[in-house]
């Protein structure tokens, strides 16, 4: 009888820390998705093209 009841508890202990380790790491993941959720992805500045010939100004031709 002992042996059961000692399995029982070992079995309640095992599933109790399983769902607490499952619980952490579910919230450290919508810690980090609420962190960097938020930020707006970098848009790329506009190309700069070189001045062509036609481009220079009127006083340098």
């Amino acid at each position: 009888m002992f042996k059961r009841l000692a399995l029982v508890a070992g079995s309640v202990a095992a599933v109790v820390l399983v769902r607490k380790k499952a619980k952490q790491q579910q919230a450290e993941q919508d810690l980090w998705t609420q962190a960097t959720d938020d930020v707006p992805a970098a848009t790329p500045a506009p190309a700069v093209t070189p001045p062509g010939p036609d481009d220079a100004p009127a006083n340098q031709i």
